[in-house]
């Protein structure tokens, strides 16, 4: 081979080098790139996780706050029990768990559970609260359940 042969085959691999180098910067920014995304998903991942481990821990508070509830309607003048009872909402409200409105609303079969049906007032509201419902967000922990007007 002589030297201008060699020359030209030398010249033609400098050509593919540059072509080369951006394959592999191109490759390296897409795995950048997936290693990112990846992340970002598992970050959710992680704080539904904890969402919903939130939410089955205070599902099995939940009776213990029906009883203190039942206390305070016993014994309707009770200031300690009335002071618990502000000290649960604050708590609840904090951790994202709202209670769920349901005295004069219209019957929501998503967020109520119908235990009897009474006389009186508007046909298919909420007459009474016999238990309380909590949301947490767009989740439903646990329905209301009511008495509603027939």
């Amino acid at each position: 081979m002589t030297d201008e042969e060699t020359l030209q085959q030398d010249s033609g691999q400098v050509k593919k080098e540059p072509d080369k180098a951006d394959e592999y910067l191109n490759n390296w920014k897409r795995a950048a790139a997936d290693l990112a995304n990846y992340k970002k998903d598992e970050m959710e991942r992680m704080g539904t996780l904890l969402q919903y481990s939130k939410a089955d821990l205070i599902e099995k508070v939940l009776p213990i706050f029906d009883s203190i509830y039942l206390a305070q309607k016993s014994l309707p003048d009770n200031e300690g029990i009335s002071q618990i009872i502000k000290q649960i909402v604050d708590f609840l409200k904090k951790e994202g768990i709202e209670e769920i409105v349901v005295i004069g609303q219209k019957f929501n079969p998503e967020t109520m559970e119908i235990v009897e049906e009474v006389e009186g007032g508007e046909s298919g509201t909420v007459a009474e609260e016999l238990q309380k419902g909590y949301m947490m967000g767009e989740k439903v922990l646990r329905p209301s359940k009511i008495k509603v007007n027939k």
